[in-house]
C-alpha cells in the first residue's frame, strides 16, 4: 500500500470479504469551505501491487486539484465539479444562463426551489444518476408536511422542472453528464400540480369591500375592486418592489434597496376614467372604462382630491406601496372578518371576473383582450364553471326543438 506522503488523501474502508474499498478523501476545512468533490472512489485495490502507482498518482492529482482550489486560482463561480451543486451554482452564476434573464421576482422563486435541490441531493454527482433517483425524490418531496395533510405535488414537480431546466441549460454550456440526464426526464412522466378551479365571486368581493371600508382599508377595498373588475393581475394593480441595480441611483419610492414599479398610478387614469396600461407579464396593454365598473367608482369618490397623485394603491399605515407579501397578509385579514372563505385567495379575483364575462354572454376573444391575453385558450383556463356558453347552446337547442316539432 503506497504512503501516506506518495497518496495523500488515501482512505480505506474494509469489507468483510474481498478487498478494501479505496477513497481519495478531501480536507475537511476545505470541504466546510465549499470545495467538491468530497470524496472519490477509487477503482483500484491495495493488495494488488500493479495497482500501487496507480493509487500514488490518483491521489496526488485529486490533492493537487483541492489545492490549487484552495490557493483562490479555481475557486471562481463558474467552475463545475460534476455535482448537481456545481450545475446549480454554475445556472445561476453563468452570464449565458437563462437564470441571469429571468424577471427579479421569478428569479426570487426559483432559488428557492434551487435551495431545496441543494440541500437535498447537491453533493451527488451527475455520472452516477439514474431515473430511480428522479422518481425517488419526487416521492419525497410530495410527502405531506404533516401526517395526514395533503401530498405536496406542486412542490414536487417544480423540483423535477426545475433540474430539467438546469440540465437544458447544462448541455448548452456543454457541461458532462446533462444531455444524458435531460434526455432520461425527457421521457419520464410525474404527475402534475392540478390546475386551481376557484374564483371570486361578485358577493365575495362585495363583502370584502365592505368590510374593508369599516375596518379603514380603503386601498384594499380599491385594489380589489379594480381586480374583479378589470380582471387585472395583483402586481399590475398594486405594483411590486425590484432591487436598484448597481451603480444606479435611488430614485423613485424606494424601500430596503428597491424601487417601486409596474403599479397602477393616478396619471394612469385619463380625466374620462380610462385607464391604459402595459402588463408586467407580456407586456400587451389593458385598457379599460372605469366608468363602467360600478364597485370602483364608489370607491374613488372617496378618495380625497390631494391625495390623486403618486401609487393609486398605498398602505395606509406605512404611508407607502404594500412592502412584499403585506398586501396579501392584510388581505386575508379582512378577508376573514368579511366571511370569504379561506380558500378563495386575492388572486381568484382575476378568474371570477373572467368567470363572470363568460357567463354573462361576452364574446370569449373579447374577454381574451379584456385579460390582455395573447392566446384565448389561456383565458378559458380561467374560466371556473361559467356556464355562459353552455346555457346558450342549450336555448339554441330547445329552440331548434320547438321549430323541429311545429314542422
Amino acid at each position: 500500500m503506497p504512503s501516506d506522503s506518495n497518496a495523500p488523501g488515501l482512505k480505506r474502508r474494509k469489507r468483510k470479504s474481498g478487498p478494501d474499498i479505496l477513497y481519495w478523501v478531501a480536507r475537511a476545512d476545505l470541504v466546510k469551505a465549499g470545495y467538491r468533490p468530497e470524496t472519490v472512489r477509487l477503482p483500484y485495490t491495495g493488495d494488488d501491487e500493479s495497482h500501487r502507482n496507480l493509487i500514488s498518482a490518483a491521489c496526488m492529482r485529486f490533492q493537487a486539484e483541492m489545492l490549487e482550489w484552495s490557493s483562490g486560482r479555481k475557486r471562481e463561480l463558474n467552475r463545475f465539479d460534476g455535482t448537481i451543486l456545481g450545475l446549480s451554482r454554475r445556472y445561476q452564476t453563468d452570464e449565458a444562463s437563462p437564470f441571469k434573464r429571468l424577471k427579479h421576482s421569478t428569479r426570487h422563486k426559483d432559488t428557492y426551489t434551487l435551495v431545496l435541490i441543494e440541500k437535498a441531493f447537491g453533493t451527488r454527482s451527475l455520472a452516477a444518476l439514474k431515473i430511480d433517483d428522479f422518481y425517488r425524490w419526487y416521492g419525497a418531496a410530495k410527502k405531506p408536511k404533516e401526517p395526514g395533510g395533503p401530498e405536496r405535488v406542486r412542490r414536487a414537480y417544480g423540483i423535477i422542472k426545475k433540474l430539467r431546466e438546469m440540465l437544458a441549460f447544462g448541455i448548452m454550456a456543454e457541461l458532462p453528464e446533462c444531455k444524458r440526464l435531460y434526455d432520461v426526464l425527457q421521457h419520464a412522466r410525474f404527475s402534475q400540480p392540478a390546475r386551481r378551479r376557484v374564483s371570486m365571486e361578485l358577493s365575495h368581493a362585495e363583502a370584502f369591500i365592505a368590510k374593508a371600508l369599516e375596518m379603514g382599508r380603503l386601498s384594499l377595498a380599491l385594489g380589489t375592486a379594480i381586480q374583479f373588475e378589470t380582471a387585472m393581475r395583483q402586481k399590475d394593480v398594486i405594483g411590486e418592489w425590484e432591487p436598484i441595480p448597481v451603480g444606479e441611483a435611488a430614485t423613485g419610492i424606494v424601500l430596503n434597496g428597491r424601487r417601486w414599479v409596474n403599479g397602477l398610478t393616478w396619471s394612469d387614469i385619463a380625466a374620462d376614467l380610462v385607464v391604459r396600461k402595459a402588463t408586467t407579464k407580456t407586456g400587451a396593454f389593458a385598457a379599460h372604462d372605469l366608468k363602467l365598473c360600478p364597485l370602483v367608482v364608489a370607491l374613488l369618490d372617496k378618495v380625497p382630491t390631494d391625495r390623486r397623485v403618486g401609487p393609486l394603491i398605498l398602505d395606509e399605515m406605512a404611508g407607502r406601496p404594500f412592502a412584499e407579501s403585506a398586501y396579501g397578509r392584510e388581505w386575508r385579514i379582512v378577508a376573514k372578518a368579511a366571511g370569504v372563505p379561506d380558500h378563495v385567495w386575492n388572486m381568484d379575483a382575476r378568474a371570477g371576473a373572467i368567470t363572470e364575462a363568460e357567463d354573462a354572454g361576452a364574446d370569449l376573444d373579447h374577454i381574451r383582450s379584456a385579460a390582455a391575453h395573447a392566446q384565448t385558450s389561456t383565458t378559458q383556463r380561467y374560466s371556473r364553471g361559467a356556464v355562459g356558453k353552455s346555457r346558450a347552446v342549450a336555448n339554441l337547442r330547445v329552440a331548434h326543438r320547438a321549430v323541429k316539432n311545429g314542422a
